[in-house]
């Protein structure tokens, strides 16, 4: 085998070229100051891929179309894995002593629930920390729907955060009696997770930096609080920007999102609120703050505020007389836009993430006469993604009434029964979707997810090859149908990466 490249021989124009290759494939960003960081690890990723020498790695990977499985791999180099339980722990005693018990004595005289995401989850520690601080803090836990949602782009991660097994590493900065209360000692110095604690995660692939959320099909919308600590300072500023606006959309009025000390420069002109508290900073959804940005919007759009840069009385001064013709935007404007149905200015809504004006625009044309299906299922998403699945359980049966043969009303139903943790309730409506439409591929993708999670591989096998053998009828960039977006393509890499993490 030749010696390795000295990799501070490569040249500038390369890592230039490495470094725009991994934004546009991977999302991740590596900045000119980060470039000798970037060439030792792509040194030692290249032996992942069969190769001794690094800038000969580089060049082949350049003029490569990545596999899912080239993604992860990469990923798994360049970016820390490395977390342990409650780190950071001042984010996580504000939680205990602050956030949640307000919360949860809140939430005690509505409905039991809680929703967490665990975005860039790694090895587990995050989540299961969070598993923990639930068990203390809410000593009827059998009464409550929890949710925690831990993802990573990681498989091999995943793998080992679902064990649970964890080293004298991962319990560093915690005291002896964590690890006796939690754990139980298993071969050699390690510790395995009580069943119990083990059980309150669900782990799942997804990338921030490309799938779609919120939605339904991926349980990514209507969260308390997102966890999303060393992942975001990877990302190129016009990514970060994408996914924070993600974050917002997928969670409820009032929610956090919770980033790295690192991070919080990130976020300096994010659609959040503020919150710093002793040495810990949060970020909250607040819907005042998101109708005042609207509001001030439209006023721009109309040329009703002055450029910043010039004083508001000299700007009054300078204003222009309102013109009796229309205005350029007024004659611009597509005539399907000025002549949307009140259906349609709620479906647009929607779409933007404007849940709670979506659910306003709705209830006026219910109110008016316009309750129909179309309006109960719209209405039912709607419902779903502000988490009050009561009401949207309602208007989703209602739909399934007036036209029982509709497959899709049916795979709607299952998901959000899924949610209220109702699972054979919703395995029963996802084989009726399959009844009616056997070539339903989110119906056959459901299955396969609910039988892993319930131990039946061979179930999921099956349920998995339906979805590839149907996919293979599809364009990569067709859309799947009620997939909210995600393409033909991209689905049978995210089969491709449960199947290999399955072994299936």
């Amino acid at each position: 085998m030749k010696g390795k490249t000295d990799i501070r021989a490569i040249p500038e124009a390369v890592l230039q070229r490495l470094s725009d290759y991994l934004t546009a494939r991977v999302g991740l960003h590596f900045a000119k100051r980060n470039w000798k960081e970037l060439q030792r690890k792509m040194s030692v990723a290249m032996t992942d891929f069969g190769f001794d020498q690094v800038e000969e790695f580089i060049e082949w990977l350049l003029f490569l179309s990545p596999t899912q499985n080239h993604i992860e791999i990469l990923a798994s180099h360049l970016t820390v894995g490395e977390t342990y339980f409650f780190r950071e722990r001042g984010a996580f005693e504000i939680l205990e002593q602050s956030l949640l018990p307000a919360l949860i004595a809140a939430r005690r005289k509505t409905e039991k629930r809680l929703r967490f995401w665990s975005a860039g989850c790694s090895t587990g520690e995050e989540p299961y920390s969070l598993a923990i601080l639930i068990d203390k803090l809410i000593p009827d836990l059998k009464d409550w729907i929890v949710t925690i949602l831990a993802t990573d782009i990681n498989t091999g991660a995943i793998r080992k955060a679902e064990e649970g097994i964890y080293s004298d590493w991962s319990f560093r900065d915690n005291p002896p009696w964590f690890k006796e209360h939690y754990f139980e000692k298993v071969d050699g110095n390690y510790y395995r997770l009580l069943p119990r604690i083990r059980k309150m995660v669900n782990f799942s692939y997804l990338n921030i930096s490309e799938d779609h959320y919120p939605a339904l099909q991926n349980n990514t919308n209507a969260m308390d609080f997102i966890f999303c600590r060393n992942v975001l300072m990877y990302f190129a500023p016009g990514q970060i920007g994408l996914t924070v606006e993600r974050f917002h959309r997928s969670l409820l009025d009032g929610g956090c999102l919770i980033v790295s000390p690192v991070e919080t420069a990130l976020l300096t002109h994010s659609p959040f609120v503020t919150v710093r508290s002793q040495d810990s900073t949060f970020y909250r959804k607040d819907a005042r703050k998101t109708k005042a940005v609207q509001k001030a919007a439209k006023h721009i759009e109309k040329g009703n505020i002055p450029c910043p840069s010039i004083p508001p009385e000299t700007a009054k001064r300078r204003r222009p007389e309102k013109p009796s013709r229309p205005t350029r935007q007024a004659e611009l404007k597509k005539p399907e836009e000025a002549e949307r149905t009140p259906y349609e200015e709620a479906a647009a809504l929607y779409r933007k993430g404007l849940y709670p004006e979506a659910e306003e625009k709705l209830r006026k044309l219910i109110s008016n006469g316009g309750r129909n299906q179309e309006s109960c299922v719209l209405f039912a998403r709607v419902l779903a993604n502000q988490g009050r699945l009561e009401e949207a359980l309602g208007f989703c049966e209602e739909a399934v009434s007036a036209d029982k043969c509709n497959a899709r009303l049916h795979y709607l139903l299952a998901t959000i029964l899924e949610e209220q943790q109702q699972v054979e309730e919703a395995r029963v409506s996802l084989k009726k979707a399959l009844y009616l439409d056997r070539n339903f591929v989110l119906a056959h993708f459901a299955l396969a997810n609910l039988s892993l999670r319930s131990g039946k591989a061979a179930n999921a096998r099956k349920h998995f090859s339906n979805v590839t053998e149907i996919l293979s009828g599809y364009k990569t960039d067709d859309i799947i149908p009620e997939s909210e977006g995600i393409t033909a393509g991209r689905l049978a890499e995210i089969i491709g990466t449960f199947r290999m993490r399955e072994m299936l």
